[in-house]
């Protein structure tokens, strides 16, 4: 789930350019001199602060992650908690009417003076027939009452079993609702830390925690590039025009040379999607949806001016718009980008086959830093849902923190 620290690609146009210049062209202008002294004192704060920001966003994008996943494991204790309510409403029908059987039953024998006397009636009979005649009889009454008690036994059994799923599910729902909303304060503490640390910082510091970052961002870029140097399937191509034409290319590369059964329907169901908005921690099997704003650093699902848009935007973050393409193929992914790479064959770059999805981390050595999810295209594209103010695009595939890929199976 791109929920959180996620800087690319709503920054990273803008930091790599930057970076560009900084690297490329050496036109960051100095650092004023007048500082002195002072001046290595603030590289010095800025290199720290740097670090403990960096490391408050990555807490921060695992609280979010958590929410997302403590979110869709609600969501499915509260449609279990439905069909619990609705199979209570059952069983009280089947009790109420096992009831009226065993009433009726027990009237039958009682007016009759009970086993006892039906059975004395035999006695009465005419001849052999007549007498096995109300043997069958009171044999079916008798065997009627037995069959309505013991049906009565099984539906109150039943009833006592819906009684305590409904309990446990209750009580894992109130779990559930806890560690939701613990993982949210968590993450909304950590990037409120994060956003402290900076305005605490003076300008300088601040310039130069920003001048580093995208530095070490350009740096990360070019070193992403030099390892993969000859590997890579694709040469670096622009984002084409037409995003229909590049998903039908895929569609009819993918139908000839499948790398997964699912390979074909997961782009074609993709296709349609195209200009859908982000919205995070929106979207899911049956499609898009309104999301939530209580995850943080800095895609937190609200815009610039601090409103709140995926509440009230109807779309999908990165991860479910991979759950709803694949489960329009037949094939049920985990809710989160954490969980997706999890469930598949882990594959070079030199074999990335259109349908594979394509995974970006904070720390390339630890893959709990997960936060993006895209799924390859084939020719350097994938097809993604990218950030807050975004839209479900076709776009080309960007190495910085770019951990791996993953075929599904």
């Amino acid at each position: 789930m791109r929920v959180a620290g996620t800087m690319r690609p709503r920054l990273r146009a803008v930091v790599v350019a930057s970076a560009v210049a900084v690297v490329v062209a050496g036109l960051v202008p100095a650092v004023p001199a007048a500082a002195g002294p002072d001046l290595g004192k603030a590289k010095a704060q800025a290199a720290a602060l740097r670090t403990e920001v960096d490391r408050l966003q990555a807490e921060a994008e695992a609280a979010a992650e958590d929410y997302g996943a403590a979110n869709d494991e609600l969501n499915d204790v509260v449609t279990r908690l439905t069909f619990a309510n609705e199979a209570v409403d059952t069983t009280q029908s089947a009790a109420d009417a096992e009831a009226a059987r065993t009433d009726a039953a027990a009237a039958q024998l009682y007016m009759s003076g009970g086993p006892g006397a039906l059975y004395g009636s035999v006695l009465d009979g005419r001849d052999i027939s007549d007498v096995l005649d109300r043997i069958a009889s009171i044999d079916s009454v008798v065997r009627g009452q037995i069959m309505a008690s013991s049906g009565a036994r099984l539906v109150a059994a039943r009833a006592r079993l819906t009684a305590s799923d409904m309990a446990l599910l209750t009580a894992k729902r109130r779990v559930l609702e806890d560690s939701r909303l613990a993982a949210a304060n968590r993450a909304a503490a950590l990037q409120a830390q994060a956003a402290a640390d900076l305005a605490a910082a003076d300008a300088l510091v601040r310039d130069l925690v920003e001048r580093d970052r995208a530095a070490a961002q350009a740096a990360a870029e070019a070193a992403a590039a030099a390892a993969v140097s000859g590997q890579l399937p694709w040469t670096t191509n622009p984002v084409p025009a037409d995003s229909y034409a590049a998903i039908d290319r895929a569609i009819a590369e993918a139908a000839a040379h499948p790398a997964t059964p699912w390979a074909v329907a997961a782009i074609t169901d993709a296709r349609q999607w195209l200009g859908t908005p982000y919205s995070a921690g929106g979207g899911g099997v049956n499609g898009p949806s309104t999301g939530w704003c209580s995850s943080s650093a800095p895609d937190d699902g609200r815009l610039s001016n601090g409103a709140c848009a995926a509440t009230s935007t109807v779309g999908f973050d990165c991860s479910s718009l991979m759950v709803r393409i694949f489960s329009s193929a037949g094939h049920l992914l985990p809710r989160t980008s954490r969980q997706q790479w999890k469930i598949g064959v882990h594959v070079a770059l030199a074999d990335l086959q259109p349908g594979d999805l394509l995974f970006w981390a904070n720390d390339l050595s630890n893959p709990g830093s997960i936060h993006h999810v895209a799924m390859y295209l084939g020719h350097g594209l994938m097809v993604q849902s990218p950030h807050t103010g975004g839209h479900v695009e076709v776009s080309s595939v960007y190495l910085d923190g770019l951990i791996g890929a993953v075929r599904p199976v």
